[in-house]
């Protein structure tokens, strides 16, 4: 993984050989894997990889050309092709944006970065031990603690990863960015000889998950998952797992964005100030939390900057990269996603929605009748202007009665609009939990109210 002044050199050393003004990105990544099936580790995999994508510009053309190829030759390479397809490119409807000075750590030292900047970095970094935990024998040692707890007639899969990762933004104007940071991710399904499913998963930037817990909650789940019963379509109260909860958050968050409202496909267009949503339901997008991915800047150099997006049920912020925060006359809020040319639009990707007063286990025992669900599966929009998706249930549902969790039910397909179900919201849960996705988020459980139902898988 490339460090803050490799990164640099590489990048000035590069966006020297055209021109153009030219900016630079750079995703340096060291990746260990360990991956396990049928209760035995499978595969361990350690990935290296740097890969530096170059985007030039004249006027209204530019164009992008990437290698993971960094000796001189291929850096004057990777130049000459970004330069030779922009001889060719027609012109687009947007100038460059230049990386903001202020928002970089330029090249020529430490002490060069803005205020703001540093500041940012500092918080957004804590210092971790996840290297030391989550070593090669680290990981098989804790695979091999959690699968011991599979009883007979049950396996387990998943895998348990480290990623250490770099990225760095650079022009020739001498604007810099960088920020490096390590996070653990771990997901393993339990099954049974019966088809019978639990799974479980966990992500961090900073505390260390308990692996063997994890592989303990699956395995309860499939244990109690045997012999499950048909579930009845249509209205359902029905209570969600944070990571349930997250899989739905996704798909709001991907259409609050402005080139979204602008494309005509989202639920926000025109409803800017106005109440969508239950009053108890408010949702922010917040990069300097501790819990959540520590980069301080988006994929175009703006800082990210902590902004609330639903408040109390109201639309009370949209996403803007740069080019359609120009488009509007509006700051850009530092949501670019990853890739040049502004094609997704503006994304958050440190989602945390507020908690209620009740724990979890407290909102199943309030609930009379109902249904929990543990996950979501191959979730897609319906109509996304509705906010109406479609999905599966899996790895564990269940009945829920009299305020305690009864017979498993087997996969069912829902189909719901967000609109509806974010109204029907009657509990909220006090904790959270960290849930991956486009980063990671901070989800609680939720009820709710009217959730339907509407086919047998």
């Amino acid at each position: 993984m490339l460090d803050k002044k490799s990164a640099a050199a590489l990048i000035e050393k590069v966006t020297a050989m055209t021109k153009n003004y030219a900016q630079a990105r750079v995703i340096s990544t060291q990746a260990g894997s360990t991956r396990f099936a049928k209760s035995e580790i499978s595969q361990n995999v350690s990935v290296t990889d740097t890969t530096l994508t170059l985007t030039v510009y004249n006027g209204k053309k530019e164009a992008t050309a990437s290698t993971n190829v960094l000796t001189d030759a291929g850096l004057a390479q990777l130049a000459a092709d970004a330069d030779a397809l922009l001889a060719h490119v027609p012109e687009g409807e947007y100038e460059a944006f230049p990386y903001p000075q202020a928002c970089g750590n330029a090249p020529t030292g430490e002490d060069s970065q803005s205020v703001a900047t540093c500041d940012q970095l500092k918080n957004s970094q804590p210092p971790n031990d996840l290297r030391q935990k989550f070593s090669t024998a680290e990981r098989a040692a804790l695979l091999k603690a959690g699968v011991a707890q599979a009883e007979s007639g049950y396996s387990a899969s998943g895998a348990l990863v480290l990623n250490e990762q770099a990225v760095a933004l650079g022009d020739n104007r001498g604007a810099f960015n960088y920020a490096a940071y390590n996070d653990v991710a771990f997901n393993t399904v339990v099954t049974s000889d019966c088809g019978a499913d639990g799974a479980a998963e966990a992500c961090s930037y900073t505390a260390a998950p308990d692996i063997v817990a994890l592989f303990a909650r699956a395995q309860q789940t499939a244990k109690a998952a045997r012999n499950p019963v048909e579930a009845e379509l249509g209205a359902h109260t029905v209570v969600l797992s944070p990571v349930a909860f997250g899989d739905l958050m996704y798909f709001l968050s991907m259409t609050l964005n402005a080139k979204a409202i602008d494309d005509g496909y989202s639920f926000a267009a025109g409803k800017l100030g106005q109440r969508v949503f239950g009053a108890n339901l408010t949702v922010h997008d917040d990069a300097t939390h501790p819990d959540l991915r520590p980069l301080p800047f988006d994929f175009e150099g703006n800082p990210r900057r902590p902004l609330t997006l639903i408040e109390n049920g109201v639309i009370r912020n949209v996403l803007y990269d740069n080019r359609r925060a120009q488009k509007h006359g509006v700051t850009p809020t530092g949501h670019a996603a990853p890739g040049f040319g502004g094609m997704m639009g503006a994304f958050a990707a440190n989602l945390i929605v507020d908690a209620g007063s009740q724990s979890l286990a407290e909102i199943i025992a309030s609930t009379p009748r109902g249904i929990y669900i543990n996950e979501f599966h191959y979730t897609n929009f319906v109509n996304p202007r509705k906010l109406q998706i479609t999905g599966l249930t899996r790895n564990g549902a269940f009945r829920i009665q009299d305020g305690k969790l009864g017979a498993p039910i087997s996969t069912v397909r829902f189909t719901e609009s967000l609109l509806d179900a974010f109204n029907n919201i009657t509990a909220i849960s006090s904790d959270h939990e960290k849930v991956s996705g486009m980063g990671v988020t901070l989800m609680p459980g939720v009820r709710i109210e009217g959730f339907h139902f509407t086919s047998k898988a």
